[in-house]
């Protein structure tokens, strides 16, 4: 298994991710639909993810503005839930 990514990077996608799928995470917080545990393990299974570099891609490609989060996304599943 891979060491874990930079942390700094992840952060940045987890957030560009997010924006792109129109979920905001500081609202999410705020409202309690995400704890600060959810946040950080949001970050760190981005961090165990092997398509970084696609994601950075992506997210420079289509302008920061997806309809969802990509299939191999580690945190689609969460992102759609906190679109809904």
């Amino acid at each position: 298994m891979a060491p874990p990514g930079n942390q700094r990077l992840h952060f940045w996608l987890t957030l560009g991710i997010a924006k792109a799928t129109g979920v905001d995470l500081q609202a999410a917080l705020h409202k309690t639909r995400l704890t600060r545990g959810d946040y950080s393990a949001m970050i760190n299974r981005c961090r165990t993810c092997q398509h970084a570099q696609t994601c950075d891609a992506l997210l420079k490609e289509d302008q920061g503005c997806l309809e969802t989060a990509p299939d191999f996304c580690l945190n689609r599943d969460l992102f759609e839930a906190l679109a809904a």
